[in-house]
């Protein structure tokens, strides 16, 4: 009931007593980002996107990925709420390009390996040395001179 009251008072713009300060500080790290959310919903113009990037930033190293959720859920359709669920989309696109770009390259290396084991082959090294400078499995070494030398 006196959290209740604090939040009142906060929220009408009072101030507070000593006593519901205490009471409004001791609340959990969840109930209070919770609140401050809510509040900062109620401010408007480019001040409530201050307020609410300040909650986020400083809760998102402290609050458990639940809590961050429910979080939210309170600050649904706010601008930051869509700035956020943007910024989600291009930290994905970004992640993507960079993944594709090591499975490319690993694939570009395993491409040039099996071309130097051709060669080599070609050369008439054995399948075995092959394998050992190439670091390729002697199996795939033998299936790449059966399908790559003359018979």
């Amino acid at each position: 009931m006196a959290t209740q009251r604090s939040y009142h008072y906060i929220r009408i713009g009072s101030t507070l007593n000593i006593r519901n300060s205490y009471q409004y500080l001791v609340l959990n790290e969840a109930e209070l980002a919770i609140r401050a959310a809510h509040l900062a919903k109620e401010v408007q113009g480019s001040l409530q996107v201050l307020c609410v990037a300040s909650i986020i930033a400083i809760t998102d190293k402290i609050l458990p990925e639940s809590v961050k959720k429910m979080l939210l859920e309170v600050l649904r359709m706010t601008d930051i709420e869509k700035w956020l669920r943007e910024e989600g989309r291009e930290e994905g696109r970004v992640e993507g390009r960079m993944e594709g770009r090591v499975e490319g390259r690993e694939e570009g290396r395993e491409e040039g390996k099996e071309m130097v084991a051709i060669a080599a082959l070609k050369e008439g090294l054995p399948p075995e040395t092959v394998a050992r400078f190439t670091g390729i499995p002697i199996d795939k070494i033998r299936k790449i001179a059966s399908t790559h030398l003359p018979q």
